[in-house]
């Protein structure tokens, strides 16, 4: 089996909310109660950050989002033991990693790579407000991906959201 098959089988069978996954000891660790790590946040998804101990770098990530992960590594698992992803190309069709990409995947169903962020609804509480979740994507395109993006339709006035 391909090492990225066991690496999805691993993720798909955790019970992530019962664990404290610790990159600086390579391995996920029994969670520990509420305040045994001097203050590290259990949640979900218990990742300890390597470097301060005593923080959760997922402890904003939602139940929903974690069983969501482990039912994706799941069917990545599945497909990556399948023969369609040890098939070579045949006529141009996509072969290995690029099959987990595919529309209609168990893995991404629609063809969709979505990624949820709850905005702040205009004079609203809570949530990401709309101005700061513009400019993270912005931010991400140009800095990160190395990529652009133009407006469609008419442009609005500056300074207007």
């Amino acid at each position: 089996a391909s090492l990225l098959a066991e690496f999805f089988s691993y993720f798909g069978t955790l019970d992530l909310g019962g664990l404290l996954l610790s990159p600086l000891e390579g391995r996920a660790l029994p969670r520990p109660p509420p305040g045994a790590f001097g203050g590290l946040r259990p949640g979900p998804l218990t990742l300890q950050d390597p470097f301060e101990l005593s923080h959760n770098v997922a402890a904003n990530v939602p139940p929903r989002t974690v069983s969501r992960f482990v039912r994706c590594c799941r069917d990545a698992a599945r497909l990556c033991r399948g023969p369609e992803f040890l098939q070579k190309s045949r006529r141009g069709r996509p072969w290995g990693v690029m099959r987990l990409l595919l529309p209609g995947n168990p893995g991404n169903p629609g063809g969709r790579f979505l990624i949820p962020v709850p905005l702040r609804p205009p004079g609203g509480t809570g949530g990401v407000p709309q101005r700061e979740a513009c400019e993270a994507v912005g931010f991400v395109l140009a800095e990160v991906l190395g990529c652009g993006c133009e407006p469609e339709g008419e442009l609005g006035t500056p300074g207007e959201e």
